[in-house]
């Protein structure tokens, strides 16, 4: 067999590959293929690279890495056996050190840091960039269909029944809670301004259930104890998100499907409930998963956890638990989910196990005793027997967990087994471990290094400058040479940062960067997107409908269709805000490194062995690090989030006029009565008067209707300005135009579909137009905004480069400034040396 000995290192993202005792050529294709890559990006297709790489099917292979990475590197050699795409292997796996340990070592070198002799860790910005990186949130949103059982499940991942749980759609609040690991839970609410309107401490859930019926409640921010994991490893928050059949708030909406696109900055609990799994609630966002999933590889598959709730409701003797599994399974598939990971559950049983029944010894509780008891806790007791005795319902067994994880699970049941412990038997087999396992390995695995290596990397990059500035010092000291070449390119550098050819012609190219154009082309292409989307209602009615009640569903498919559309649009909108946004810093980085570059390649002399980026690399790390501080909670969900809200105008009509028609107007966009003209005018002024044509164009394609006559309908170049911007006032007798004007005419019913697919496409495309309007403008300002923050960074990095280049002339000024300068150089290399040593040690795996 083929020997083959594979190294993983998830903190520097990197793979060793030896093959025989030999390590590979940077031409092999496993090489390429993995390098710089995070192993769940390349291990899908490994075992079928390695045998095109030795052209051989059997092999001996030894993996050193973490238990969560060897999980991963033996599924992907299982499945390729069982495909047959490979022949026989036997592995091996050398466990290195623990993450915690890692961790610990890192915080321990950072105060040796801070106390050290170099400056720049002592400095409030990068403490305060450590501790930020140090302590972050990780959320896990969950999601669930009406009646799934969404609250009981938190409250049983909690151990504390604190959320609200209610047989209905989801209300129109947020919550939010982190985890600090306190036993007392404080919260702070808000209104829909994000204005903080109340505070409590020791909050219950009486008064979150008085909280969630509040109508100025929009956001409730919670800190207390998640049990099953320590905040000092990293904050937890768990988020109770609107459901997908929550239409009563379409920024709510927005919230959902911002999060599922998220990429792998959370993890999303989708709770199903396992008795009614028939639902088309939920059809349009699972298709959403499922199109992420496809596009986004394993980490974004094992993002998703699709918990199976209600289990206990099956009874063992008469239904096959295995098929009811395999039902969820193919109910996902149909949606385009493949392989998901099922976790089936009994959230009822583990909460009142952890909460009502905590000190109630079960097996021995006598009959008073009982009729004490709640019904709630009455029916668990009777639920324990269910789940223990009935090996069918052992629900863990049933769960997507790593081999690990599955033994971790083993163990506390047979521990529970031993010790005669039949709650702590029931809570496992209730499937609420599973979850939490699933959640803690990719915590670990995921957020965990990531968050890890950020910290690494943030100081690391100011050591190494440091290094190269001491380094510096002693080249300019020692050598007359050097010295006199220093002096040279800091004459240079001091005239060309201030009035230089180079200084200016940076300053234009920052100022003609613009991602403006790219932004719009891709918000384009999403609203072309949507409306094909949402246009396809139409095309499963006839061409007259003669029945009201069938006219109403139409408008009320039509009404949930465009307000999934818009919830989809908002989120893929926002996140090419960020990712343009960002890619757009970074070439401004790019560009003020290269404008250095420039000057010190200006300089003839070449004897200096270190660059002017060299001696900023530290700060410049930084400005990357604070990139994070331009994504989506800073600006572009602010803005992007309002598309299809409505206002208070539409509020009060809505009353008015009913339930129906404010079904059809799927809320616009902060349309004011009587102002929409002057509003689309402000908006040509901004975006031009091209792109409003364009939008004016695809509305009439979107609402031109399959049966279209050209004696009936008029061209687009026909179709008056005036007729597409209309007032808001106009648009109230629509509906009863559509309604009722046939039915004076004709004596019965009758409709033309035509007709309610011009009123709705129109309104649903101005919603998403001044939408999209708005969030583009708002993004043109965020770009200005981040070129001056740029601008005015690159001045104190400019300030920066000067006094270090003072510095190092100062080195040959004076015999004894020499001499004790060289003796505090000698020392920081060495104190600097030392500690890149440490972290080297630590992450080598």
């Amino acid at each position: 067999m083929t020997q083959v000995y594979v190294k993983y290192n998830p903190y520097l993202l990197k793979t060793d590959i030896s093959i025989n005792g030999q390590e590979i050529s940077a031409d092999s294709i496993l090489y390429k293929n993995t390098k710089g890559k995070r192993l769940q990006e390349w291990i899908g297709q490994f075992p079928q690279n390695l045998k095109k790489e030795l052209n051989c099917l059997n092999f001996e292979i030894e993996f050193q890495g973490f238990a969560l990475d060897w999980d991963d590197f033996k599924d992907a050699f299982k499945y390729a056996c069982e495909k047959g795409e490979i022949g026989e292997v036997n592995l091996k796996f050398l466990e290195s050190k623990s993450q915690d340990e890692v961790e610990e070592k890192i915080y321990q070198i950072f105060d040796d840091l801070q106390n050290g002799p170099v400056e720049e860790f002592k400095s409030e910005k990068l403490v305060r960039a450590f501790k930020e990186m140090g302590e972050a949130v990780f959320p896990i949103n969950v999601i669930a269909t009406m009646s799934s059982g969404k609250s009981t499940l938190i409250n049983a991942l909690l151990g504390k029944k604190l959320m609200p749980a209610k047989n209905q759609a989801c209300t129109a609040t947020v919550t939010e809670i982190k985890d600090n690991d306190k036993t007392v839970y404080n919260a702070v609410v808000y209104n829909e301004n994000g204005d903080v309107i109340n505070q409590f401490s020791d909050i219950d859930y009486d008064k979150m259930d008085e909280l969630n019926e509040d109508p100025d409640v929009h956001r409730i921010y919670i800190e207390g104890d998640i049990p099953f994991l320590d905040s000092k490893s990293i904050a937890l928050t768990l988020v109770d998100t609107p459901g997908p059949n929550n239409s009563q708030n379409q920024t709510h909406k927005n919230i959902t499907y911002r999060a599922i696109n998220n990429g792998s900055n959370n993890l999303i609990l989708y709770v199903l409930n396992g008795t009614q799994l028939s639902t088309n609630d939920d059809a349009s966002l699972l298709e959403y998963i499922a199109q992420q999933i496809r596009t986004g590889g394993k980490q974004v598959r094992d993002r998703f956890l699709f918990v199976i709730n209600k289990m206990d409701a099956f009874d063992p003797e008469n239904e096959d638990i295995d098929s009811v599994i395999e039902q969820a399974k193919k109910y996902l598939l149909k949606y385009g989910i493949e392989d998901p990971q099922i976790f089936p559950c009994s959230a009822f049983t583990a909460l009142n196990i952890r909460t009502e029944l905590q000190n109630i010894d079960v097996d021995n509780i006598s009959r008073n005793e009982m009729k004490k008891l709640s019904s709630s806790a009455r029916d668990t007791i009777s639920m324990i027997d269910k789940l223990n005795e009935n090996e069918s319902m052992h629900f863990e067994k049933y769960s997507t967990l790593s081999p690990s994880a599955q033994q971790m699970i083993d163990y506390k049941l047979n521990q529970a087994i031993e010790n005669e412990d039949t709650k702590e038997q029931a809570i496992i087999h209730s499937g609420i471990y599973s979850i939490e396992a699933a959640i803690t390995a990719y915590v670990k695995k995921y957020a965990k290094t990531k968050k890890i290596k950020d910290l690494v990397e943030c100081f690391s990059e100011v050591l190494e400058a440091n290094q190269v500035m001491e380094n510096a010092r002693q080249s300019v000291a020692n050598n007359e040479k050097a010295a006199k070449a220093c002096a040279a390119r800091a004459k240079i550098i001091r005239e060309k940062i201030d009035n230089g050819s180079e200084a200016k012609a940076f300053k234009k190219r920052v100022k003609n960067l613009n991602p403006l154009p790219q932004i719009e082309k891709k918000a384009d292409e999403l609203i072309l997107n949507a409306s094909d989307k949402v246009s396809r209602v139409f095309k499963t009615y006839d061409y007259i409908i003669t029945n009201k009640q069938e006219a109403q569903r139409l408008v009320q498919q039509f009404s949930m269709m465009a307000s999934d559309a818009i919830a989809e649009l908002s989120a893929e909108l926002e996140n090419t805000i960020n990712k343009e946004i960002i890619e757009a810093g970074s070439q401004i980085l790019k560009e003020y490194q290269q404008k250095l570059e420039k000057i010190d390649d200006s300089v003839d002399d070449k004897t200096l062995d270190f660059s002017t980026v060299d001696l900023i690399r530290g700060a410049l790390a930084s400005m990357k690090e604070n990139a994070s501080e331009w994504e989506s909670d800073k600006f572009a969900s602010s803005t992007v989030s309002e598309v299809g809200e409505e206002t208070e105008e539409e509020k009060s009509y809505y009353e008015k006029v009913g339930e129906e028609e404010k079904k059809v107007l799927v809320g616009t966009h902060q349309e004011k009565v009587g102002t929409r003209q002057v509003r689309v005018g402000s908006h040509r002024e901004k975006v031009g008067t091209e792109r409003v044509k364009n939008y004016d164009r695809m509305w009439f394609q979107f609402w031109k209707p399959k049966y279209y006559d050209e004696d009936v309908y008029r061209t687009v170049d026909d179709y008056k300005e005036e007729d597409i911007y209309e007032t808001f006032e106009d648009y109230e007798i629509q509906i009863q135009d559509i309604f009722e004007e046939r039915k004076e005419k004709i004596q019965k019913f009758s409709v033309d579909v035509s007709d309610i697919q011009k009123n709705l496409s129109k309104k649903f495309i101005s919603n998403i137009k001044n939408g999209t309007y708005d969030a583009l403008n708002y993004a043109d300002e965020q770009i200005k905004n981040i070129k001056q923050q740029f601008m005015a960074f690159f001045d104190g990095l400019d300030s920066s480069i000067k006094q270090k280049y003072n510095e190092l002339e100062k080195v040959n000024s004076d015999e004894k400034v020499k001499k004790q300068e060289l003796e505090k150089s000698q020392k920081i290399l060495s104190w600097i040396e030392h500690n890149k040593l440490e972290i080297q040690d630590i992450l080598n795996v």
